[in-house]
């Protein structure tokens, strides 16, 4: 077992579905990557977490479509402030790149939570250390670096140079890395960490607001951080979409998917005022607008992947949860 095994529980992590931004600058589709990645399509397209070993597929997939050993690097390059939800303000709004570390790495602990994120301070500089939960994979650590790097050029409309890059994984791909950090990385490091110059620290960022900013740091953890309920219905869900892709999504497959048994569900969920039939209709209803939006999809397809039996069966239910049909559901969204 290797340092980072042996310190982080890698089994443990959980990763925000904020992970699925990546196949979408890549220019991969879901399906595709559904099929690459062994993850049910419908857990992708709901948006539930994925755990640490899921995003390993999901790296695993993106790195034999693209045939590119450092996909993570270029996902990261691609990276803009408006795919990146909440974080993108709490980041744009940090009045210099000092403050945007700090703002990041308080963000960074909250979507990859027990992985050891860290901000680090040396005579020369400040950055970002991320220890990886286990050598199995460079993409997260070049992801999480180069969507920095990007980030900090746009808002300082500067094209800042990192002093440094260490790295936990053996070198690959040295090129790549010293074209867009503008520096060559020093390779099997104990620790990955990205360093800014200490002159650069004080550089202005254009959408600075100081008020906005302390507000977002201040709210940003919270809205980010699920209650518990919260993800009780984030693994219910999971669970539902894993047992209707092996065939059926009953009350007894979805409590077998969730590893507990049926009764011990519905008495978890009556104790919450609610219903197997009930969250089962919201969890298709949430579906069903999602796929809706994509005009690229036949309602008969929709209801198929929803498990109908028919396009007039789904529409019956669809019309029942929001009093319109499918159809004016999806002109209204144009």
């Amino acid at each position: 077992m290797n340092r980072a095994d042996a310190s982080i529980d890698g089994g443990a992590i959980r990763v925000s579905s904020f992970v699925l931004t990546w196949p979408r600058l890549l220019g991969l589709s879901l399906e595709e990557v559904a099929r690459a990645s062994d993850i049910p399509l419908a857990q992708l397209e709901s948006g539930a977490e994925l755990s640490y070993e899921e995003t390993l597929a999901l790296w695993r997939a993106l790195e034999a479509l693209t045939d590119d050993p450092v996909v993570g690097l270029h996902a990261g390059a691609r990276f803009t402030l408006d795919q990146m939800g909440v974080v993108g303000p709490a980041l744009a709004h940090c009045t210099h790149l000092d403050a945007a570390i700090d703002a990041l790495v308080r963000i960074m602990k909250i979507f990859v939570r027990n992985a050891h994120i860290a901000r680090v301070d040396t005579d020369d500089g400040a950055g970002i250390e991320y220890r990886m939960p286990t050598l199995r994979t460079r993409q997260g650590a070049d992801t999480i670096f180069a969507a920095t790097t990007a980030l900090v050029r746009h808002c300082t409309a500067t094209h800042v140079v990192p002093i440094a890059l260490e790295h936990q994984m053996p070198r690959c791909g040295e090129a790549e890395y010293e074209r867009f950090f503008g520096v060559r990385p020093r390779w099997d490091r104990p620790t990955s960490y990205l360093l800014f110059a200490r002159a650069d620290l004080a550089l202005p960022f254009r959408g600075a607001a100081p008020e906005l900013a302390a507000l977002l740091s201040e709210h940003a953890p919270r809205l980010l951080t699920k209650s518990e309920s919260v993800s009780f219905d984030q693994e219910l869900e999971r669970a539902f979409w894993a047992a209707h892709a092996r065939g059926e999504a009953s009350l007894e497959t979805t409590a077998a998917a969730l590893g507990v048994g049926a009764r011990t569900l519905q008495r978890r969920l009556t104790s919450m005022g609610s219903s197997f039939a009930q969250r089962r209709s919201e969890i298709l209803h949430r579906r069903a607008v999602q796929l809706l939006r994509d005009e690229q999809i036949p309602i008969d397809v929709i209801a198929e992947r929803l498990g109908y039996s028919s396009r007039t069966a789904f529409e019956r239910a669809f019309t029942r949860w929001c009093g319109k049909t499918p159809h004016a559901v999806r002109l209204e969204s144009r």
